[in-house]
């Protein structure tokens, strides 16, 4: 069972988060991909998605499919992506560090990815054991990103849940839009000038922020829009971490 400590805010917060990380299955990362030459063959539903959330995370996104969604269409015509409307071929993956898989074919999608350079990325739809990255759920809300991924990979399973997560992130402090955009540009200014946890003094990030973000004090500082109540209560709390 975890323990419990009390911190200089006066908050008690539980110990033993670790564990609660502590899974099982793939490792969950943000890849940053700005730039990143990214070929996405096939463009149907899947495709799509695939195609649209990496032009938007800024990388540079072509996609080779004989017919395409009327997003992507649209998407090529606007710059964000290039399609090219004909079969796959090898040429297309000279140069890519991600590859999508999403034409429908296996033996289609089997030729890109033996295509690819080698340390290439590739994501095969629908073949979850021979992929290399998985695009898991995502949801937004006031820039929160709410991102879920679940046993064996079950996509509509995960958007339910990334969805209504996302849907709940009023209940989870409290607070408004406008009180969570607060909180969070405080948090952003407030860790910039402190050292990370590997450092001597460092702060434990998970645990300050569990703490944090369940003490009625700060919250109710952030709910008033006391901003400079708010920062001094959140170093409070983070130091003691």
């Amino acid at each position: 069972m975890a323990g419990w400590r009390s911190g200089r805010c006066g908050h008690r917060c539980a110990g033993g988060i670790g564990d609660r990380l502590s899974v099982a299955g793939p490792v969950l990362l943000d890849l940053d991909v700005r730039g990143w030459p990214c070929l996405v063959v096939g463009a149907g539903p899947i495709g799509t998605r695939r195609a649209l959330r990496l032009a938007a995370a800024g990388a540079r996104v072509v996609v080779v499919a004989p017919e395409a969604t009327d997003d992507v269409e649209t998407a090529h015509a606007e710059g964000r992506l290039v399609w090219f409307a004909r079969p796959f071929e090898d040429a297309d993956a000279a140069e890519v560090r991600l590859l999508v898989t999403a034409s429908g074919s296996p033996t289609v999608d089997d030729a890109a990815a033996a295509a690819v350079p080698s340390g290439a990325l590739v994501s095969r739809s629908g073949d979850a054991a021979r992929t290399d990255v998985a695009f898991p759920a995502v949801a937004v809300e006031d820039g929160i990103v709410v991102t879920v991924a679940t046993p064996d990979r079950v996509p509509g399973l995960s958007r339910w849940y990334a969805e209504r997560l996302a849907g709940a992130v009023d209940d989870l402090a409290g607070l408004d839009s406008a009180g969570r955009v607060l909180l969070a540009g405080l948090l952003a200014e407030v860790r910039a000038g402190l050292p990370e946890r590997s450092a001597p003094g460092g702060v434990d990030w998970i645990l300050g922020l569990d703490r944090s973000m369940l003490d009625p004090i700060l919250l109710d500082l952030v709910r008033r829009g006391l901003r400079a109540e708010a920062k001094e209560r959140l170093l409070a709390c983070l130091s003691s971490s």
